[in-house]
């Protein structure tokens, strides 16, 4: 693929800084572009990972204490997440969580 055409596509804006870190050549900056991409991928999967032993760490620790229920319960009124700076959390939980039924 042509240059002109990989930079209308990802915008000169995104470019820029790939092409100033390639010293202008641009075939190596399409090429640390798609690197970034593949590196992005990668981490994005470890992430991923992480959050799901983190939720299901919180929930091991959560269950014994205040039951199965405990982030339903949270997001109840009068629970834990029943304030105002927690408004979008308990939106989420209750929008979004798999409860047990």
């Amino acid at each position: 693929m042509r240059y002109s055409d990989f930079e209308k596509v990802m915008t000169s804006a995104r470019m820029n800084r790939y092409l100033l870190a390639c010293g202008g050549n641009t075939r190596k900056a399409m090429t640390l572009y798609r690197k970034n991409l593949q590196l992005t991928q990668e981490l994005f999967t470890l992430i991923s990972c992480f959050e799901i032993a983190l939720r299901n760490a919180i929930d091991a620790q959560m269950v014994p204490v205040l039951g199965a229920d405990w982030l339903r319960d949270a997001a109840q009124p009068g629970g834990v997440f029943d304030n105002p700076g927690c408004r979008q959390t308990k939106g989420n939980i209750i929008a979004k969580a798999k409860f047990r039924d």
